[in-house]
């Protein structure tokens, strides 16, 4: 998701306070252009503004954009005067140096900082504007897409909350495949999830060729103000898909060797699969969120296969777990009957792993929605009775001829306090317990819950987290995620590449689901091809996968003498190796994963947790050359440092 958000408050020079004026006309967004370019799923967007302070006194400009949350910044440009000053990426404590350098030079010094929003993060800078001046800002960001449930999506959220003259957003997309079903919904007004199909009439979609397509709007003066008389505040989304139907692998090379091998089938058979929901009933619970996550579960056990099972688990101060045709009197029993030492000492067994027939699944709805919450958080012991009954799922399942896939679907809205309120011991029993390596979906329900700890919770046991929002369309969230996994065809997925051809590849232990796609990036070695094996266990058991021989070569890219060659292939391997690195130092903390993950963020110029963005702009008119004036030289003019770092 990307959000751009454009505000002033006035800042009055050589006094301690900071006044605003009600008669000091606010500054004027003049333009707003967003360039996204899409090649080969990996997105390159600029976002542009200039804006017009019209008083006469200097006001201080705010400048935001949210970028989507797997996102890094790569380059900020801030023009003032006809003068580019360009940020440049640093070692975080390095860079944490320089900016109190400038601030301790004696002149006025701003932040850039990063926060969080929903689905996404906040980029913001503020820079004084002199009377009747200009500033142009220019950031951009990379992000590597990603195909869910048949579709790769961008969103750009535009909030300027005024009527802007020069208004324009392109999309570009580029593949080597056929580019497919674009679609351009309707101007979102907000950033919940709409369901609504129509399409947004006034973007402009031209099929260049089979594989190169193009979206633009330009919303006039008159379409904003119909959208919204005081300005546009919502998304423009554009969705699309390839054409890969005819092959369930591909493997696409560039000149320099790096490779990107493609792995998605949309037509297997579909896993039979054991989920466990492990859900959070305590008293937080209480009220919108246990009704969303009602309406929620009721959708989601009616799309449950006939030869799928289910397992719904319960936690507050105890644990218990619902069985087939007990629903009243375990219920009865959870709130209301037990002592709390026999409720502690809860066991579960294979009437807690129900067949996902039509009078079980209504059976569970009924026992779903007849939920109510009760004291604290016993996480340690509700992920204790999920994965032993996966594991008894598993062993009741072994021998059957179609092998059964066990999940478990974590939620949770709250830090643990009973039992065991430490995050990491929590981490470490579940590893001790989880020997078969049950995946574990974690969701976040709201803001009180501890996300960094569910992320290295699933990260460490081959799953991902996510947010639930709390909002209107808590349950639509809900929803989604649960498509996204609810349709696996392959599990267990090993790419095991001969080490003397191949080098520096991505590869990790997956599942594939219907409608999303598993990439592996890499490279080559001199005179070698990929080569390797692929293994998957599929609806009929194991299976060995060859890998392609024909590959999709790229062509060679464009770029000046001067300038440093680095290919798509070669730019999406480097994001993807340091998210991958910033996972596994998540799980497990390591100062040699760190050092990698540095070391490429500062050679590629990304902005991570471990690098920061320093802008700074001299008071001369001139850029200061850092060659001619030296480093301790750099801050004596100094008027505006900007220092811009995500955390960990």
């Amino acid at each position: 998701m990307t959000s751009i958000n454009l505000t002033a408050s006035l800042l009055i020079i050589g006094s301690s306070l900071i006044s605003v004026l009600c008669d000091v006309p606010a500054p004027i967004i003049k333009s707003l252009k967003v360039n996204c370019d899409i090649k080969y799923k990996y997105a390159t967007t600029l976002v542009s503004s200039r804006i017009l302070n019209p008083a006469n006194v200097s006001q201080e400009v705010h400048f935001r954009v949210t970028l989507p949350e797997e996102a890094f910044i790569t380059r900020f440009v801030l023009v003032i005067k006809g003068e580019p000053y360009e940020a440049y990426i640093k070692e975080k404590d390095e860079a944490k140096k320089d900016y109190d350098a400038a601030v301790s030079a004696g002149q006025s010094a701003g932040h850039i900082f990063q926060t969080s929003s929903r689905f996404s993060k906040d980029f913001t800078v503020s820079v004084n504007v002199a009377a009747e001046e200009k500033a142009d800002f220019n950031v951009t960001y990379e992000e590597l897409l990603t195909r869910k449930n048949g579709t790769y999506k961008t969103e750009i959220n535009i909030e300027p909350h005024q009527i802007v003259p020069d208004l324009s957003i392109v999309v570009n997309i580029e593949d080597i495949l056929q580019i497919t079903n674009v679609r351009v919904p309707k101007f979102k007004m907000s950033n919940e999830i709409d369901q609504s199909d129509g399409e947004n009439t006034n973007a402009k979609k031209e099929e260049i060729s089979p594989n190169k397509f193009r979206v633009e709007w330009n919303p006039s003066k008159k379409e904003q103000k119909e959208l919204k008389p005081e300005g546009l505040n919502g998304q423009m989304i554009v969705e699309y898909d390839v054409d890969a139907s005819n092959k369930t692998q591909q493997i696409m090379i560039d000149e320099d060797g790096y490779f990107i091998h493609m792995l998605r089938n949309d037509l297997l058979p579909v896993l039979r699969k054991h989920v466990v929901f492990v859900l959070d009933v305590s008293g937080s619970m209480y009220g919108h969120k246990m009704e969303q996550m009602k309406q929620a579960m009721d959708k989601i056990l009616s799309d449950l296969s006939e030869k799928d099972c289910f397992s719904i688990v319960l936690f507050s101060d105890t644990t218990t777990a619902w069985k087939e045709n007990g629903a009243d009197m375990e219920l009865l029993n959870y709130y209301y009957g037990y002592p709390d030492e026999e409720r502690k000492s809860f066991s579960a067994g294979e009437e807690n792993v129900v067949t996902a027939n039509k009078e079980n699944i209504k059976n569970a709805i009924n026992f779903t929605k007849s939920l109510g919450t009760y004291g604290g958080t016993n996480i340690n012991g509700g992920l204790r009775v999920g994965i032993d009954i996966a594991k008894i799922g598993q062993q009741k399942f072994k021998n059957d001829v179609h092998p059964v896939e066990p999940m478990i679907i974590f939620l949770t809205d709250g830090e643990p306090n009973t039992e065991e309120s430490d995050p990491d011991k929590i981490i470490d029993n579940v590893g001790k317990r989880n020997t078969e390596k049950v995946t574990i979906f974690s969701l976040s329900f709201g803001f009180d819950a501890d996300l960094n700890f569910l992320k290295k919770l699933s990260l460490a046991n081959n799953g991902f987290s996510r947010r639930i929002y709390e909002g209107s369309d808590a349950a639509l969230q809900l929803n989604n995620f649960y498509k996204e996994v609810a349709s696996p065809v392959l599990s267990d997925v090993k790419f095991e590449y001969l080490p003397e051809k191949v080098e520096n590849t991505t590869a990790e232990t997956k599942n594939l689901f219907s409608g999303s796609e598993i990439l592996v990036l890499g490279k080559v070695k001199p005179n070698s091809t990929v080569s390797g094996v692929l293994s998957a266990m599929t609806a009929e058991g194991r299976r060995m996968l060859q890998m392609p021989i024909d590959y999709l070569f790229l062509p060679p890219i464009e770029h000046k003498p001067n300038q440093t060659k680095i290919g798509y292939l070669e730019k999406m391997w480097a994001y993807k190796t340091i998210k991958s690195l910033l996972d596994q130092n998540t799980v497990s903390e390591n100062d040699t994963l760190k050092e990698k993950a540095k070391e490429l963020a500062l050679k590629y110029k990304f902005v991570t947790p471990l690098t920061s963005l320093v802008v700074v702009k001299p008071n001369v008119t001139s850029v200061v050359d850092d060659n001619k004036e030296g480093k301790n030289n750099m801050y004596r003019h100094v008027c505006v440092c900007a220092f811009v770092y995500m955390y960990l």
